[in-house]
């Protein structure tokens, strides 16, 4: 009988590793007497995306976050579940900003969080607006976690994140462990002055181990604002159970070189992260590999009906409406007179729209900089003539996006604009220059006429500064020009729709909006290149220059020639030799574009000579005076001399010193050329 019950439990256990191999999930899958199975679930960089109100009508509402607490409510219903968060929870739209999120807080609470991460948006009021001394979420019980962010005085840990917490599921004791990213850059300076973040992953392997070791925790859990399959191979196997992790706004599961699973919830609470925790009874640990469960392909399960209404967690629903209510009011302030309508259709023959100039206008106002830039679907809707509100605002440019300050010369602005004309993917808007393209010419060929706001040209050498969200300056829609071909990048860390309102509240008490409507990158046939030269040069005998053409064409064939070549010689590539006093005609024949040009430069050829051009003709006994002369056309250092040493002596920097009563010859020489000035000393 014994051996059957062996042989039949054989059976079980194959079969249970074969329908976890096979995908079906292990809570369906009878655990074995005396094992702890627990449900992980984590949500991360959730941005304030309680419910979207893409309009007034509530009908359109997306209730994510009360969809989602109902299906945490239905795995507690199953068994044990533990629900971590993995930070940034709150900056990213208006019922969360103009609430300081009030409401992302009791969200979270009520969804029975056991612990969140820090995420960098945590610190954008203040992380003592969203955190308490006692290292809690604000006005809740939910722990805040870093193991590794210290006071920078001090070099002690912060109060407002302890490094970990102690999880009690059926005797079973999970510990949750915090970790940050090094994002001080991604964080305003003075938010994050006051403290510093270790990279040192050793924090986080030395605690798991202790807290195994000493028996203060079954099982352990690191939480990460980190993307969790780069953080991952931070840490060690062997204590180490499975991390979770966020800050890179993706879906991430999988396994780590190192054996130890890893998931991550995407963003803006569209899904979450799940995984199946086992502890044995003998305290055997295995955690299957994390899967991401999406809620927000489709949209329509998450606005609340009749027939869908068990579908959502009724708490976070009336939490939901009652921030959509409180908001409402602050989303309704009128902020200025909008006196002409914004249509982000492009102007016919260009690819500027009138919505576009007055938000790239917008991003350049009071911010110091020469450009501004915007990709064509960061603008999200049209505006009619109105009173502009802010949630007008909200919805023109609802992502949040980070504006950075980004300096390129004016051959990058240009390389830039080829990126604009060539792009499949989204066209850009611009403020503070103009310019035109044309599409019949090779491609990376097509812009010209490249001039400031003023009219005028854009030097190809001069470093300018411009502004731009956050995706371009990344290299989004395959402007890779800001990332890779530049002079420097700065992260503002200031949100753009938070900028926008305030510049608009700004000008709205001055008056009704100017808007300029005149396109500026317009559709153009390139004029044919002609070329020029300067028509006059200067060089001294024994002295080389090369003739330099502009609006010379690919291709071009040029012949030069001297009409007097006693005085200039030129070669066959413009390298003119200036022989003796004299006058010379060069002549450049360019043949272009099936047309030829004669461009001619007149040479004048000068001795070179060495001019005093600081002197005097008396000093007294005792006085200096600092002589000094140039030399033109001539190479090598200026030689000082004396011819009567007891009168004056002279530096090699030309110093003088009245020594005694007498006359003297002060000579300035170079490569066998010379002036000089005769001194008179005379008694004091």
């Amino acid at each position: 009988m014994l051996q059957k019950m062996k042989k039949l439990l054989s059976v079980f256990l194959a079969l249970a590793l074969m329908l976890g191999v096979a995908g079906v999930p292990l809570d369906q899958v009878q655990a074995a007497e005396g094992d702890v199975v627990i449900t992980l679930l984590e949500t991360t960089d959730i941005h304030g995306h309680l419910v979207e109100t893409p309009g007034s009508d509530k009908a359109e509402y997306q209730y994510r976050m009360a969809y989602m607490a109902k299906l945490f409510n239905d795995y507690r219903a199953k068994g044990e579940v533990i629900a971590l968060n993995g930070g940034d929870t709150f900056q990213g739209t208006p019922l969360s900003n103009l609430s300081f999120g009030k409401y992302l807080i009791q969200a979270l609470d009520a969804m029975k969080f056991d612990a969140s991460a820090v995420g960098n948006h945590e610190f954008d009021w203040g992380i003592e607006k969203v955190t308490t001394s006692q290292a809690t979420l604000a006005d809740s019980q939910i722990p805040m976690l870093a193991c590794n962010i210290f006071v920078k005085e001090t070099g002690k840990p912060v109060d407002f994140a302890k490094p970990y917490t102690v999880i009690e599921r059926s005797g079973k004791k999970i510990a949750v462990i915090g970790w940050a990213d090094e994002y001080s850059a991604d964080i305003m300076a003075e938010r994050i002055a006051p403290y510093t973040i270790s990279e040192d992953a050793t924090l986080v392997n030395n605690l798991a181990k202790e807290l195994k070791t000493k028996g203060e925790a079954d099982a352990v859990i690191v939480l990460a604002h980190d993307d969790a399959q780069e953080a991952v191979e931070k840490f060690e196997a062997g204590h180490i159970d499975v991390v979770f992790g966020g800050h890179s706004h993706q879906i991430k599961v999988g396994t780590g070189s190192n054996g130890i699973p890893y998931g991550q919830g995407n963003r803006e609470a569209r899904g979450y992260a799940m995984a199946t925790m086992t502890i044995g009874a003998d305290n055997k640990v295995s955690v299957t590999t994390p899967e991401y469960m999406d809620i927000y392909e489709n949209s329509d399960q998450l606005k609340y009906t009749e027939a869908n209404k068990g579908d959502f967690d009724e708490a976070i629903l009336k939490i939901s409406n009652t921030a959509v209510d409180e908001v409402a009011p602050l989303l309704n302030q009128e902020i200025a007179e909008l006196p002409v309508a914004l249509d982000r259709t492009l102007i016919e023959g260009t690819l500027t729209s009138v919505m576009g100039n007055w938000i790239t206008d917008m991003m350049r106002y009071e911010e110091g900089v020469d450009f501004a830039f915007c990709n064509d679907g960061g603008i999200r809707t049209n505006f009619e003539a109105k009173k502009l509100t802010v949630n007008d605002i909200y919805t023109v440019a609802p992502f949040g996006n980070l504006i950075y300050k980004i300096e390129m010369t004016g051959t990058q602005i240009v390389k830039l604009l080829e990126q604009v004309v060539g792009n499949d993917s989204s066209n850009m808007q611009m403020s503070g220059l103009t310019a035109k393209y044309d599409l019949t010419l090779p491609e990376d060929q097509q812009v010209f006429d490249v001039c400031l706001a003023d009219g005028t040209p854009i030097d190809p050498e001069k470093t300018y500064t411009l502004v731009t969200n956050e995706y371009l300056a990344t290299g989004g829609n395959k402007y890779t020009a800001f990332a890779e071909d530049r002079v420097s990048s700065v992260n503002t860390n200031v949100a753009d729709n938070i900028s926008l309102i305030e510049k608009v509240t700004k000008l709205g008490k001055e008056g009704p909006l100017v808007i300029d409507t005149v396109p500026r990158f317009v559709e153009a046939a390139k004029p044919a290149e002609v070329p020029s030269v300067s028509d006059k040069k200067t060089a001294y005998a024994g002295r080389k220059f090369t003739i330099q053409i502009n609006g010379l064409a690919e291709g071009a064939k040029v012949v030069y020639s001297s009409n007097n070549k006693k005085a200039a010689v030129v070669d066959k590539n413009g390298k003119v030799t200036a022989k003796a006093k004299g006058t010379a005609v060069i002549t450049a024949k360019v043949t272009q574009n099936d047309t030829t040009y004669k461009l001619k430069i007149k040479v004048t050829v000068k001795n070179p000579v060495i001019k005093m051009t600081a002197s005097t003709k008396q000093l007294t006994v005792g006085q200096t005076y600092t002589f000094k002369a140039k030399a033109y056309g001539l190479k090598g250092d200026i030689t000082w001399t004396s011819s009567n040493k007891a009168v004056a002596s002279v530096t090699a920097k030309g110093k003088v010193t009245a020594k005694a009563a007498g006359t003297t010859s002060i000579q300035a020489q170079v490569n066998g050329k010379s002036v000089s000035c005769k001194l008179t000393v005379k008694q004091k």
